[in-house]
């Protein structure tokens, strides 16, 4: 398969869960097609299709589904580590592999992905004047620590690049 190919059927399947599936329910449940299939791609092609699989198929579940950007990669990224961990015990038979990866992995998947995503979520800011006013000092002075830092970086590069014309 490859990576690229791995990378592609991950964005089309995040956009298919993301649209389509998320409609469905099976006994009440959502199913989550980019896991499935990553499990499957890691247990059928191994670990470097299954981890792009994950991350290319994790980032594009946040940007479909407006999830803090990286709760999903990460989840992803776990379940297939613990797949490719258990490769050895499932590679007898690959369809039953699948299958009993996917009940184990599963539920640990869905405990992570509600922690990581409750954890990344940020707190929305009160817009009081008083708060802005905070808000615009800090910036400030983070600003005034830190633009002398990246205008003496700029300059070094500049100094590096330019030719002299007598050489």
């Amino acid at each position: 398969m490859g990576p690229a190919f791995a990378a592609v059927g991950a964005g089309i399947a995040a956009l298919l869960e993301s649209t389509i599936a998320s409609r469905y329910h099976i006994f009440g449940a959502e199913v989550q097609i980019s896991l499935v299939l990553a499990i499957a791609v890691t247990l059928v092609f191994g670990f470097e299709e299954g981890m792009t699989w994950a991350f290319v198929g994790g980032l594009c579940l946040d940007f479909f589904s407006m999830r803090p950007l990286g709760s999903t990669v990460f989840v992803m990224l776990v379940a297939v580590a613990i797949t490719t961990v258990a490769e050895p015990l499932l590679s007898r038979s690959r369809y039953a592999g699948c299958v009993i990866a996917c009940v184990v992995v599963t539920p640990i998947y869905m405990v992570l992905a509600d922690v990581t995503t409750g954890l990344l979520q940020t707190a929305s800011p009160s817009l009081h004047l008083t708060t802005l006013i905070a808000g615009s000092a800090a910036n400030a002075l983070v600003a005034a620590v830190l633009a002398p830092l990246v205008i003496g970086i700029k300059r070094r590069a500049e100094n590096r690049e330019r030719v002299l014309w007598w050489r």
